[in-house]
Parts: C-alpha cells; structure tokens; sequence
C-alpha cells in the first residue's frame, strides 16, 4: 500500500541568515507571532554564520515550539542559500515566504500575504514594505502604487511561480549580490523577457506585511565597517545589473552563468564601463578588484548541511 504524501504547509517561511545572532531570536519570534492559526514550515539556512546564529535560532525554535529545520552552509553567499532553498530543501506549501534574519515582521505579515494574492490572480509574488528607515516613507508609497519591486527582507512567491522556475531549471548565479532583484525581474517578466514585457503589476505591495530592520550608528565602528562593506557592494551591484541586463535581453534567464563573476568579467572584457562617481570610485576600484580574484569556493562548503529538525 503506497503511503500518501504529506499535506502541504499553509506557508513555508524561509530564513536567510549570516551572522545574525543578535537578531534572529527576534525574527523568529515574530514569525511565530505572524503563525498562529497557520499551519508553518520553518527552514533556517545560515550561510557563512561564525557568531552562534544557529544555537540563538534553536533556543528560540524550541521556546516559540516552531517546526523548523535549520541548515547550515560554510560559504557565506545568500544567492547560492536561495537556490538551494528553491530546488532540495523546498517544502511544499500554498505559500512561500522568504525573510532576512535581521528583519523582524509584523504580525499580520503572513494574512498580508495570503489576501494579497489570493485577491490578486495576476500577481506572482508579494513583497513587504519596510516598517523603520529613512527612506522609507517614499519607497513604501512607491512599492505599493507601482510594484515592480521585490524587498529581499520579506517576500512571497506563488507556488506555482517556483514550480515554473525550478522545472525551466534556473537558478542565480552564485556571488550575485542583487539576487532579490534578479528574482524580482523573473516574476515582472513572469520569466520569460523575451516574450512578457516588464509588468511591475506582477509583484503586489503588501502594505499589512512591514519589517523593521536594526538602523546603523556612525558611532559604532562595527556599523561603520558595515557601511563600507555595503558600498563596495552596491558597486558591484551596478556591474552586476549591467551584465545581467546584457544576457536576459538577448538570451533570457536560462543563460546565466554559473558565477556572478564571470558575467561580469566577460560584460568588462566586451568593453563594458564601470560608472562612477569621484567619491565613488574607490568603491568601485574594490568590487573590481574582488570580481578579479574570481574565488572559487569548494564544492562542499556550498551545500546545506541539516543541523537540527524540530518540523
């Protein structure tokens, strides 16, 4: 007698984490909050984590009574951790849900999500908008007016979304620090650009689903180092985005490489021009310099490796 499959989840929510042990107590604690009266898959994934992100997770798994599986990954690449969180470690659900381990979400982020698309059919993914920052307030009206945007800290994605993307076999290219973006152009184009023109309508602004992220201080030296380290990636962001536009144009998604470094290196050897300002172009003289070594992790350290399982 063949044994049925498991029920789907009503969400499966998705943890990205590197070095947050600071922070992921609260972010899943909000996701209990968020929960209840929802039946969760949780699945933790720390890539690159040194700090004890993983023994704060499960001490709070285990006090929230969350089912979760928590995974770790040597190399510290979020890009690489989503694949693997679309392909083998996907749980089934009629929902998935993918946050940032230093996000903390509002209560009504999971129902947001749920009446967003279940009241909106064109749309193929959900995104949340940020509940503290700067410039929040602008870019807030502008996600929920216009779409098109996909905030890495909390979204959601139809199934049926990912069931096409994964049997098309896609997957970002490792070291690709916009992922969220890359992933936000696939549901715009409904992965297909050379037949489906931008439609930032696919992505539904949720504004029950906000997030609150940790505000940097110039008076801690940590958040200072943090700043730098962002700049020299949002360099790389403006090659990444440059190279990616050249290949999903002409050849669409499934010719993306392997390494995001290998775009870019090919997008500069066919006479591509960084663009930066003079108060920029240190930063970019970085990302130029780390897209040149062209690291090559080993195999091994871009795998999951299950840690504990309390699902």
């Amino acid at each position: 007698m063949n044994e049925q499959a498991p029920a789907p989840r009503d969400i499966s929510v998705v943890v990205f984490c590197q070095n947050e042990a600071a922070r992921i107590g609260a972010c899943l604690s909000s996701i209990a909050a968020a929960g209840r009266g929802f039946r969760l898959g949780i699945t933790v994934i720390a890539n690159g984590s040194t700090d004890g992100s993983l023994a704060r997770a499960l001490a709070t798994v285990h006090a929230t009574r969350l089912p979760a599986r928590l995974y770790a990954i040597a190399h510290g690449d979020k890009s690489n951790a989503i694949n693997h969180s679309f392909y083998a470690l996907r749980q089934s659900a009629r929902l998935h849900v993918f946050i940032d381990g230093y996000a903390v979400i509002a209560p009504d982020a999971f129902s947001g999500f749920a009446a967003a698309l279940s009241g909106n059919k064109h749309a193929v993914a959900a995104t949340g908008v940020s509940g503290n920052g700067r410039t929040m307030k602008t870019a807030t009206e502008e996600t929920l007016r216009d779409g098109g945007r996909l905030h890495g800290q909390l979204h959601a994605f139809r199934p049926a979304f990912l069931d096409r993307l994964t049997q098309a076999g896609l997957r970002l290219p490792i070291g690709l620090y916009r992922g969220d973006g890359l992933l936000g152009s696939m549901a715009c184009h409904d992965l297909a650009p050379l037949e489906n023109p931008w439609d930032g309508h696919r992505i539904k602004g949720t504004v029950e689903a906000t997030y609150e992220i940790p505000a940097l201080s110039v008076f801690r030296p940590r958040d200072i180092a943090r700043q730098m380290r962002r700049r020299v990636r949002q360099m790389r962001g403006r090659l990444e985005n440059a190279a990616l536009q050249g290949i999903i144009y002409s050849q669409g998604y499934a010719a993306l490489p392997e390494y995001a470094d290998d775009m870019i290196t090919d997008w500069l050897a066919a006479g591509g021009q960084p663009q930066a300002s003079l108060t920029e172009q240190p930063f970019m003289h970085a990302a130029l310099r780390q897209v040149a070594r062209r690291a090559r992790p080993p195999a091994s350290a871009l795998q999951p490796v299950l840690v504990h399982d309390t699902s």
